[in-house]
């Protein structure tokens, strides 16, 4: 349930993967610290930071959030987010709310398959509207054989209603689809993986389709 494994590894992404991305490097560092026994509450910080291949920093993301431990099987929490992109020009900047449901579905075998999904509030500084989107996200976990790695394949598609002017478009507006490593060492998880990123052209502009490259790093308290 808690494989929240993602990136911060800013010095490996200044080295040698920027040899090898195409589109990005994201990396992120998120931390977990429960409240009490008695009290199921989790409070967590994730922090990202994504990489053009030449290592110069395209975007910076905050995320707080708490949640509650509902049972063995699903957990509810929620949040704000603060996003930054670097634009030539003034930044963009974009302020979220979200709320989020995160559950096991079955296992087959050695693979365990879970779900996650988000509903997000999104509003651009300097624009009207508010854009509401749901992320929904599927992941399959297996152990890989007398190893302390997990293979972890999912795909996550983002669907938008509430059009606005700044273009949070009705209907699909990406798609991610990763495929990761993830292990634990020294008490710390880490991970490092692929991520394909489709994102649907909006306001005229083209489809694209991203390779990038994700490393990352957590911790629980």
């Amino acid at each position: 349930m808690k494989r929240t494994l993602l990136a911060f590894a800013v010095a490996a992404a200044c080295a040698a993967p920027g040899a090898f991305a195409e589109n990005e490097i994201w990396t992120t560092y998120e931390i977990e610290k429960s409240a009490t026994e008695r009290l199921p509450l989790i409070l967590s910080l994730n922090a990202e930071v994504r990489f053009e291949p030449d290592a110069v920093a395209s975007q910076f993301v905050l995320r707080p959030g708490i949640g509650f431990q509902v049972n063995d099987r699903l957990e509810i929490s929620a949040g704000y987010r603060y996003g930054q992109t670097v634009r030539d020009g003034d930044d963009q900047i974009e302020h979220r709310l979200w709320q989020q449901a995160e559950y096991d579905l079955f296992k087959v075998g050695k693979v365990e398959i879970e779900g996650r999904t988000r509903l997000e509030q999104r509003q651009r500084e300097g624009a009207d509207g508010t854009g509401w989107r749901v992320r929904q996200r599927i992941s399959l976990e297996r152990p890989l054989e007398d190893t302390s790695l997990t293979l972890v394949v999912s795909d996550e598609a983002f669907i938008g209603f509430a059009e606005t002017p700044w273009g949070n478009a009705d209907g699909l507006q990406e798609n991610r689809a990763r495929v990761e490593i993830e292990w634990e060492a020294a008490g710390i998880g880490w991970e490092a993986g692929y991520l394909n990123r489709y994102r649907n052209g909006v306001n005229g502009a083209e489809d694209t389709t991203e390779h990038n490259i994700s490393l990352g790093i957590s911790k629980e308290f």
